[in-house]
């Protein structure tokens, strides 16, 4: 992947981190999450970063609902 492409990855899960960190997760919430996710997924190829780094941000926003 090339440097500029990473950095994109970096700024779209951002974006995603931040728009659903501070959401109070409903069924519809929940959904457009999961829409947006696969999104910026089969946006970058399904490349193994994209993956990595999407399930970092599913993660942390997931311990945040139950916490």
């Amino acid at each position: 992947m090339a440097v500029r492409t990473a950095f994109q990855l970096f700024c779209d899960c951002w974006h995603l981190y931040r728009k659903y960190i501070l959401r109070t997760a409903n069924k519809e919430v929940l959904e457009q999450f999961k829409r947006e996710t696969e999104e910026i997924y089969t946006r970058y190829e399904q490349e193994p970063m994209a993956k990595e780094m999407l399930l970092a941000v599913i993660s942390e926003v997931e311990r945040k609902e139950k916490a």
